[in-house]
């Protein structure tokens, strides 16, 4: 942090496991930030240090073609990413319900928004009832490959090593890539570091052909 502040930079994207406890060395916190207690963005604004949570936007931009209000969502994983998009889908008008291998931990972050939290064991039943998935866990849970997807839509954080990536041969299932979260995060850090606004259809062209 000492070199971010005081060699150049203007921006630093920030990943797990360090979203939450980056929090301590920023200066100026958003309100949305404070309540989802992680970013992965911080840029430099007049010699002070800014907290930005690109993932909020970008499950935004990934989910909003599939959801009206009261679309029901489950988000598996409750670190920053998971916060950031239970919050987000909430923020267009969802019905969220969060599970996390720890239940209290869920459960607290749910009460606190007025959101829903499941047990573990009730993963499949909670799915089935679910328009929406949006997987944050790092590891493979392997209830999930056994599971009937059809007619949900699927959004997956992990872009390097996806679980279930097979679905998107899987007619009537609509799977989102972690790349396409990744694509809508870098619009939004882009912007904060430079000040100019993207060629958004090149970078999806891009993403396409990958």
């Amino acid at each position: 942090m000492e070199r971010f502040r005081n060699e150049g930079y203007d921006g630093l994207n920030i990943t797990a496991p360090f979203k939450e406890s980056i929090l301590e060395f920023v200066d100026v916190r958003s309100d949305l930030d404070i309540s989802i207690g992680a970013v992965n963005t911080i840029y430099i604004r007049d010699g002070k240090v800014h907290s930005f949570n690109s993932d909020y936007g970008g499950v935004q931009e990934c989910i909003k073609p599939y959801t009206k209000p009261g679309s029901c969502v489950t988000v598996l994983g409750c670190g920053g990413a998971g916060k950031a998009a239970a919050l987000a889908a909430a923020g267009l008008g969802c019905s969220v319900t969060v599970i996390n291998r720890s239940f209290d931990k869920a459960d607290a972050f749910a009460r606190k928004f007025s959101l829903q939290a499941a047990r573990p064991e009730d993963t499949p039943t909670t799915i089935n009832h679910s328009d929406i998935i949006i997987n944050t866990l790092p590891e493979h849970l392997p209830v999930l490959s056994a599971l009937d997807f059809t007619g949900k839509t699927i959004l997956e954080a992990n872009y390097k090593s996806p679980q279930l990536d097979f679905l998107q041969n899987i007619n009537g299932v609509n799977y989102i890539s972690g790349r396409y979260w990744l694509l809508y995060q870098a619009v939004q850090s882009f912007r904060l570091f430079t000040g100019v606004e993207p060629d958004l259809k090149s970078m999806i062209l891009l993403i396409n052909n990958i």
